[in-house]
């Protein structure tokens, strides 16, 4: 895992891992759940590089499996709610779609600790 700085108030990692996320359309309330892998991630944000991307400004769970605790069932997990910032569209020369959310509700559960950050 490496970290960035580029202008950020806050460091980002460079970190991959799984990204469920879901939100509900504005028009007709349909609930929608796609997969994705987070590019990078800070205290409050992560990108998301997805094959769908939710609206900028709509409010989004996301769940993620940080890590895993060797020989055990446990895991380190992420819950939060956060909102669309901006959405990347794939280029040409390889770029990815994604998109950034910043992070307001944040759990985070893990063998026997349970933070949550608001």
């Amino acid at each position: 895992m490496r970290a960035m700085i580029h202008g950020r108030k806050n460091v980002r990692y460079q970190l991959q891992v799984l990204a469920v996320f879901r939100w509900r359309d504005r028009k007709e309330g349909d609930e929608h759940r796609v997969e994705g892998r987070t590019r990078d991630i800070s205290i409050n944000g992560a990108f998301i590089s997805a094959p769908v991307c939710p609206p900028v400004g709509v409010t989004v769970q996301v769940d993620m499996v940080l890590a895993t605790i060797p020989n055990s069932l446990r895991s380190l997990r992420l819950n939060a709610q956060g909102l669309v910032l901006r959405s990347e569209q794939s280029t040409s020369e390889g770029g990815t779609e994604g998109f950034a959310v910043l992070l307001e509700r944040v759990r985070m559960r893990g063998a026997e600790t349970i933070v949550e950050i608001q």
